[in-house]
């Protein structure tokens, strides 16, 4: 079940709003839903606000400075900001796209004095169980750089939460059309190297350790635009093996966990 089936079901998708009180508060949780969309927030105070998609991901970021950018892959951050001006309303031009990974609880840290935050949300996942995950497997790629290509079932559009792979060195790529279609010149592309016009990539992950899911932030949209009025089940994928010779595996896999907000 995707954002159709849940409206179907009669989930109620409207605008709300939630306000926080009594801050600074560290590690607490409010309700927006388990997917949503942040589209602003009020403050009576200059305040830094974060976001996360669950407990764990505060308690590795809790030190974290505002000045620093660098954030752990296993971090679920959805926004951090600081906000100056106790009259300022930060509108999100474009929305932020937030997740939760329990439930529909969203972990907060917000410090300042005495501040009253107030969100303004639009809900999209009202059933955390209306998940799913999207399997790419690959055998015997014994070589650095080896791969396999193919086109994956999936919905035509979704929202991509999280992904994890089996080995350290594993890069995953997805596309909007048919593998086939995919020009030679991002085939045959590097990590790190900037994709060229008309090369239909969604996404481009490497996968440096296989320990943790990757909790991805921003969350990402994938679309199937093979026709742009209707669109397809399927994306295209090559799942690589880019680790060391000494390190390489017989089989890679890797998995996302996705949202689908048109079957």
């Amino acid at each position: 079940m995707g954002l159709l089936g849940q409206i179907q079901s009669g989930a109620a998708f409207i605008r709300q709003t939630t306000t926080i009180t009594n801050t600074p508060i560290s590690s607490s949780t409010t309700v927006f839903g388990s997917t949503y969309i942040l589209l602003n927030v009020t403050v009576n105070n200059p305040c830094r606000i974060r976001l996360y998609s669950d407990s764990a991901s505060v308690a590795i970021d809790d030190a974290r400075p505002t000045s620093s950018t660098e954030l752990s892959a296993s971090v679920g951050l959805v926004l951090d900001t600081y906000i100056e001006s106790s009259s300022y309303k930060l509108n999100f031009d474009p929305p932020i796209i937030g997740t939760t990974y329990s439930a529909s609880q969203t972990w907060y840290n917000i410090s300042g004095s005495s501040i009253d935050a107030t969100f303004t949300y639009y809900p999209i996942e009202s059933v955390y169980a209306s998940r799913d995950v999207l399997n790419f497997y690959a055998q015997s790629l014994p070589v650095t750089g080896s791969s396999e290509t193919g086109n994956i079932t999936s919905p035509k559009s979704f929202l991509i939460l999280s992904a994890s792979a089996n080995v350290s060195g594993a890069r995953l790529r997805l596309y909007s059309r048919d593998i086939n279609t995919v020009p030679a010149f991002e085939i045959g592309r590097s990590f790190g190297t900037e994709p060229s016009d008309g090369s239909y990539i969604i996404a481009d992950m490497m996968f440096d350790s296989a320990s943790y899911a990757y909790k991805l932030s921003p969350i990402l949209q994938a679309y199937n635009l093979t026709s742009y009025t209707q669109g397809s089940n399927f994306v295209g994928y090559i799942l690589e093996n880019a680790a060391s010779a000494s390190a390489a595996l017989a089989n890679v896999t890797a998995s996302l966990s996705i949202y689908s907000i048109e079957d």
